[in-house]
């Protein structure tokens, strides 16, 4: 960490001259700030889990009620048109808190660790720490409660998803297993419900003995029962608190990520009848390839919808959906009104953002990890520190622009007026801030597993598979992706020219394609890798290649006999 302490420090336009002389004077200082502490800059982080873009500034859907994130719309900068890294946890996590693409994280899915992939990589928090901040965090921030707590000085309650089903209420028992069909039922009394709320059977094993995490329903108990509640309270409690040094507060709360369980009074607020369903038309995936609609129908990271569909849950869904949305809404609330009641009001820094999106029907698909709008698309909003003028800043302004969440970090560390690390992928958005219609001629990128990449620029999108298929969406004309324009001669030149900003991934050679099987194949001449079958194909989350030789041979044989074969290709059955 040495060489973050010993950065130069300098300041960002937010800082009144007085405040710029007292940094720059702390930093000839040394250690001895603490005078000058209390003028710096804070910053109020929120991330939120799986929250797409149905929140009302978005208008994502019409019927949510989101009036704390709107409220924070107005105070600062929407961005309309953000995208996250990786559509799912683990990866888009530890490219945000890095500040580095996936390609170089080696974090590409829930199956792989940040800290076995890249153990030298420095997070924000860590960043702020060498530059004489203390950071302080609760709930979800990396993907696991470990991990998160590891990242800050001060962690609070962590996230637990099950709550307020208590820990010794969720295993089923052996006479449950036995006793019901379709579908495993698993009585709580306490709670007056048996799980699973939705009567649906599981579409993949998620652990027998276990109760299923894709499922949803209103549970009747107090608010103080849910971590997310929790985590309020306690960025609510550090807020009132004195602080002797400028700070970095984090809060991550979990829903709505699945199960899709909130308080009943936010049920209450979306009667599944008269819910508003995704637009979802039958044909939507006969313009694709077969492993988008692989990406599509398997039951990668929830359940199946046609599953949905044949038990009558679809609105449910919906409706739970929303209500957890609404329930973090309240949340974030609570945190927003005692920032504002603190000595903290007018000198920090309020960043909120989602890790990616989630799908709840379209495209046939529930859940995350598609190279899709509603997966990648995300909530972002930026306010300034109210005291702090910003050239150009308006409250209540909307970017249209492309941006990532790659952004995030860089952003922070120029409006905090600190030394930046290099080589970050992300770029500051001071300017769009500046200036919401600034040039900006940087495409957001999002990576779907190892191979796939989708390009999102103001009008398009397009997305080049692993095996080489192509999509390409005119979202100016076709907001809900539903003509893929790729392989028109007309659209030629757009995807050649999107498909140049997808940058090499130089650790590999090939991404291979064989039936219902994905090969890795290394630059560095180590053993080919291979993931499989079906959903295991597309979630690598465990690499098959010693159990399934002849798949391996095939594919090396293939390459072997086809020296100029293209990185991302489909090997032919034999």
């Amino acid at each position: 960490m040495e060489n973050l302490v010993n950065r130069k420090n300098g300041y960002s336009r937010l800082c009144s001259p007085v405040v710029a002389v007292l940094i720059l004077l702390g930093a000839a200082l040394g250690s001895g700030q603490s005078a000058i502490a209390d003028e710096r800059l804070n910053v109020l982080h929120i991330s939120i889990d799986d929250l797409n873009d149905w929140i009302g500034c978005l208008e994502g859907h019409p019927q949510v009620k989101t009036p704390h994130m709107d409220r924070l719309a107005e105070r600062g900068v929407l961005f309309r048109n953000a995208h996250c890294a990786v559509p799912v946890c683990s990866g888009s996590r530890a490219a945000n808190w890095t500040g580095l693409s996936p390609i170089r994280t080696g974090v590409l899915s829930n199956g792989q660790k940040l800290g076995k992939a890249l153990p030298d990589a420095v997070f924000l928090t860590q960043d702020l720490q060498a530059q004489g901040y203390r950071t302080l965090g609760t709930g979800k921030m990396l993907h696991s409660e470990g991990e998160s707590r590891s990242m800050v000085d001060e962690y609070g309650p962590g996230f637990d998803k099950w709550m307020p089903i208590l820990p010794d209420e969720r295993t089923i028992t052996d006479a449950e297993l036995k006793a019901n069909e379709p579908y495993v039922k698993h009585a709580i009394p306490r709670l007056n419900i048996t799980m699973p709320m939705n009567e649906m059977p599981r579409d993949r094993d998620r652990g027998s003995d276990h109760i299923d995490s894709f499922d949803w329903g209103p549970i009747d108990r107090p608010d103080g029962e849910w971590t997310d509640t929790l985590c309020a309270d306690w960025a609510v409690e550090k807020l009132g608190e004195a602080h002797d040094k400028p700070f970095f507060l984090g809060v991550g709360f979990y829903r709505p990520h699945q199960p899709l369980w909130a308080p009943k009074r936010y049920h209450d607020m979306y009667p599944p009848e008269s819910v508003v369903l995704p637009e979802a038309p039958a044909d939507d995936l006969e313009d694709v390839s077969k492993i988008a609609q692989d990406f599509g129908r398997l039951a990668l990271t929830s359940g199946a919808h046609e599953t949905v569909v044949k038990y009558g849950q679809w609105r449910k869904a919906v409706s739970a959906y929303l209500a957890c949305i609404s329930y973090v809404d309240a949340q974030i609330g609570r945190v927003l009104d005692a920032l504002d009641a603190s000595p903290y009001a007018d000198n920090t820094m309020i960043v909120l953002w989602s890790d990616h999106g989630w799908q709840l029907g379209e495209k046939e698909h529930w859940g995350k990890f598609t190279a899709w709008e509603r997966s990648t698309r995300v909530p972002l909003i930026i306010s300034p520190p109210k005291a702090h003028s910003l050239e150009g800043f308006q409250a209540g302004s909307e970017v249209d622009r492309p941006v990532s969440l790659l952004d995030v970090y860089p952003t922070i560390v120029d409006m905090l007026g600190l030394g930046e690390r290099p080589r970050l992928d992300g770029r500051s958005l001071l300017p769009l801030i500046d200036d919401p219609e600034a040039d900006w001629a940087h495409p957001a990128l999002s990576w779907v597993g190892h191979g796939t990449c989708t390009v999102r620029s103001e009008r398009w999108r397009y997305t080049r598979y692993f095996d080489g298929s192509q999509e390409l969406y005119d979202l100016k004309a076709d907001p809900n992706e539903w003509n893929n324009l790729a392989g028109k001669s007309r659209y030629a030149k757009v995807v050649k020219r999107l498909d140049a900003e997808i940058p090499v991934d130089e650790n590999y050679k090939h991404f291979a394609r064989y039936g219902d099987y994905k090969a890795l194949v290394p630059a560095d001449g180590s053993r080919l890798r291979l993931y499989g079958p079906g959903v295991a194909m597309i979630s690598e989350k465990k690499e098959v290649a010693r159990a399934h030789p002849e798949i391996v041979e095939k594919v090396e044989r293939y390459l072997k006999e086809n020296p100029g074969a293209p990185q991302r290709l489909i090997v032919p059955s034999f």
